[in-house]
């Protein structure tokens, strides 16, 4: 018990241990990094914020493709005989996560990529700086009146 005393009088003296302060807050361990230097750090308990902080474009530009929810797909109508191929793309019906909606063709461009290719029950996007690897979107189901409750 006595060479622990000695061990807690050293670190007093030292600074680095402090007695906290005279309302109750703060702890018996004092920081070594200065206040100023001490907003900087980031907390080591808490994820860092994903992308940016930037405010991001109105409409379809500031729509993530991870985030777009496919709503619906619009199909071209070929009539008989059209020298038309059978997957011709038409439109997709898009929802933010804010709610908003936007219909958009094959080369219309989000926050973070370009719509590639409507499918019959999904559509195809192309990442920027990722062009080998597409991102598969299928068309959102309805909500069943039991899912609601």
């Amino acid at each position: 018990m006595r060479g622990n005393a000695w061990i807690v009088l050293f670190l007093l003296t030292a600074g680095v241990v402090g007695l906290g302060r005279g309302d109750g807050t703060g702890g018996p361990l004092r920081s070594l990094v200065q206040p100023g230097r001490r907003a900087q750090l980031r907390d080591p308990f808490h994820a860092p914020e994903a992308g940016s902080t930037a405010p991001r474009p109105a409409g379809l530009a500031g729509v993530g493709v991870t985030e777009a929810v496919i709503r619906g797909i619009v199909r071209r109508r070929v009539p008989p005989g059209a020298d038309v191929r059978p997957g011709a793309s038409g439109w997709a019906i898009l929802e933010s996560r804010s709610g908003e909606g936007f219909v958009v063709a094959p080369g219309d461009r989000l926050l973070d990529g370009v719509v590639g290719e409507i499918e019959a029950g999904a559509v195809v996007f192309w990442l920027d700086g990722d062009p080998d690897r597409p991102v598969h979107r299928p068309l959102a189901r309805p909500e069943s009146p039991e899912e609601e409750q």
